[in-house]
């Protein structure tokens, strides 16, 4: 039996949007499980003093494009996932592994396609790598049969995406898919806006997104190009998808999108993601960053930010992490204002849009980092390691 005990905290974000912010000082974590929040305990295994510092759920990156376990050729990418661990994010969901050298784009074939998905899953899990990574998304093209769908489903693999498909030219293919998908409870995600990197998706606005009925807008203000802006706030309107804000889209659209989100009350549908590695580049502060824009301009409280950027988006993927819960895994950042930010603390800071300092990341109840990150500058004030045990 492993145990941590969480201490002296100053600020306890939840990921619960509707309470976001919760009175307790401590948590105490058994067998990387969240067992006691305002514990009792003094001792544990590993004892962390969080000096008064904001300690919230691990951020949840909905949108990052692997390859191959830790190495996607875009940008050259090796060792990133650990850099975005270091930016606070404890797990990454894949939103399709499109960025193999000479994949055949022009006339996708679907074998190849589930293939690919198949083995970016099973790379995935064979690495023991942090963060944790949601791998093998499948890319929807025509010519894929039920049994495909059965054969992802036993993979484990939990989402699917259309980006290359095209829509309109293949009856009612696109809907049975996404029937398969919801009798075998897979996540579907679609590719909105104009067209990607490779010039060869899809552009899709409002009238795809209700043909097609997706479970989540994929960089709903763009990635890098939005829909027009009618259409955009049509699809928070007129649909009950989540609408998920990239790192690499248009912060204009991403500041009208959070306005017709407010006015009907839909924050509960709004996720973040980096929409990297691709042509945006390798981004390990992108989450911090999506939340400072939305905690500083998108009308949100800097905890509601947070809350979006773990709760929701645990919700959206059906992850079991996110949130603040007995029971609920133990993936948590330890964080605080960086010295030269007016920001009072790590919420102050994002409340002005400076991203906090990360001081300590905790993934299934384990140190994954400690002292300080190496990608944010450090908090002025550091967690303290009273006690470890690493095993």
């Amino acid at each position: 039996m492993s145990t941590l005990l969480i201490k002296n905290i100053g600020k306890l974000v939840t990921g619960n949007l509707h309470h976001p912010l919760s009175k307790a000082s401590s948590l105490f974590i058994e067998n990387g499980l969240i067992k006691e929040i305002g514990s009792q305990h003094n001792d544990a295994d590993t004892i962390i003093d969080a000096a008064k510092l904001t300690v919230c759920p691990g951020l949840i990156d909905t949108h990052v494009h692997p390859t191959f376990g830790d190495f996607t050729p875009t940008q050259n990418s090796l060792g990133w996932m650990q850099a975005y661990m270091h930016g606070g994010v404890t797990t990454l969901v894949s939103a399709g592994e499109l960025h193999v050298p000479g994949l055949p784009l022009h006339t996708p074939d679907p074998k190849l396609f589930r293939y690919l998905a198949v083995l970016a899953k099973r790379c995935s899990e064979n690495g023991g790598q942090q963060p944790r990574l949601f791998a093998g998304t499948l890319m929807l093209v025509p010519g894929l049969r039920e049994e495909d769908f059965n054969e992802i489903a036993d993979e484990g693999i939990r989402c699917v995406k259309f980006i290359f498909y095209p829509y309109g030219e293949h009856g009612n293919e696109a809907q049975r898919y996404v029937h398969w998908c919801r009798e075998r409870e897979i996540v579907v995600k679609i590719h909105t806006g104009g067209v990607s990197r490779s010039g060869l998706s899809k552009p899709a606005g409002i009238k795809v997104i209700q043909e097609v009925n997706p479970d989540i807008a994929g960089h709903i203000s763009g990635g890098p190009i939005p829909m027009p802006p009618d259409e955009m706030k049509a699809v928070v309107t007129d649909t009950q998808c989540y609408l998920e804000i990239a790192t690499g889209g248009n912060f204009r659209r991403t500041i009208e999108l959070m306005e017709t989100v407010h006015t009907i009350g839909a924050q509960g549908r709004v996720i973040l993601g980096t929409d990297t590695p691709s042509g945006t580049g390798v981004t390990p502060r992108g989450m911090l960053r999506n939340v400072a824009l939305l905690a500083s301009l998108g009308g949100v409280s800097p905890e509601q930010a947070l809350c979006i950027a773990t709760g929701n988006a645990a919700q959206a993927h059906r992850l079991p992490g996110g949130i603040i819960q007995k029971g609920k895994p133990a993936d948590l950042i330890i964080m605080g204002k960086i010295n030269g930010s007016v920001g009072k603390d790590a919420l102050g800071s994002l409340a002005i849009g400076d991203i906090p300092g990360i001081s300590c990341v905790i993934i299934d109840g384990h140190l994954a980092v400690s002292g300080r990150s190496e990608q944010t500058p450090p908090p002025e004030t550091l967690a303290k390691i009273e006690k470890y045990d690493n095993h």
